[in-house]
């Protein structure tokens, strides 16, 4: 794989590596190779050193000294903790939107758009990726700097989580598009507890499969549908 220089080369790196290491395709503690990444990439090695300092920012990989760089360990505590941060985060994050008088809801509405068609096509990655368009679309419009600044960071490890639901046979993708849709509502209709609600239902289903998934050492699977719809409900969010 090559990449063509660019101001976000760095970036780009990053984003790579990070998907790499959310996937599972780069496992828990496995060593980065700057060299060897450097050489498959075609880029510098001071790029890749970079782009695994913005890793560490966001807590996929650790930099330790004298041994370099490993993707983040991923412990059932660790995963249940990240999970219940993100959590209060978001709900809050939400529910602060839904008290503005005005949003402009075409980001949204687009990510909501591009998120189905990832569903209908069964393309977990492709869905993630627009549920990250999602919470991008209220990151402008949230006027909140330092909340919005620890929400960015964290929404990797966030999908890590996800990645690791996935795995489970009860998982569902739609389940992704169903939350949005309902979340964009109550947000648009000011309903702030109906937000927190939201939230921590859907967040807390996500915890418990993917908790269930790394006990059990499950690794995703082509289907993340299974055959019967499932609705969400306040009781998903109990851990």
């Amino acid at each position: 794989m090559q990449f063509e220089p660019a101001a976000s080369l760095t970036e780009k790196i990053a984003d790579h590596l990070g998907t790499e290491i959310i996937a599972g395709r780069l496992r828990p503690r496995a060593r980065i190779q700057e060299l060897k990444v450097a050489s498959e990439l075609g880029v510098s090695r001071g790029s890749v050193r970079e782009a695994l300092l913005i890793l560490e920012r966001r807590y996929l990989v650790e930099i330790l000294p004298r041994r370099g760089a490993m993707v983040s360990s991923l412990e059932a505590e660790e995963l249940a903790n990240c999970s219940e941060l993100v959590t209060e985060l978001q709900s809050t994050f939400y529910g602060k939107l839904a008290k503005r008088r005005s949003l402009d809801l075409a980001p949204f509405e687009a990510s909501i758009r591009d998120m189905a068609a990832a569903v209908h096509a069964r393309d977990l990655d492709g869905a993630l990726e627009a549920r990250r368009a999602f919470a991008h679309a209220g990151f402008g419009q949230a006027n909140n700097f330092y909340l919005v600044s620890v929400l960015k960071g964290l929404i990797p490890a966030g999908l890590r989580l996800t990645y690791l639901a996935a795995a489970h046979p009860d998982y569902d993708l739609r389940d992704n598009l169903r939350y949005h849709q309902s979340l964009l509502k109550a947000v648009t209709e000011g309903n702030a507890e109906q937000v927190n609600q939201l939230v921590h239902a859907f967040h807390g289903r996500e915890r418990k499969l993917a908790l269930c998934s790394l006990r059990e050492k499950l690794t995703p699977s082509v289907s993340v549908m299974p055959s019967e719809p499932r609705a969400l409900n306040a009781n998903d969010a109990r851990a």
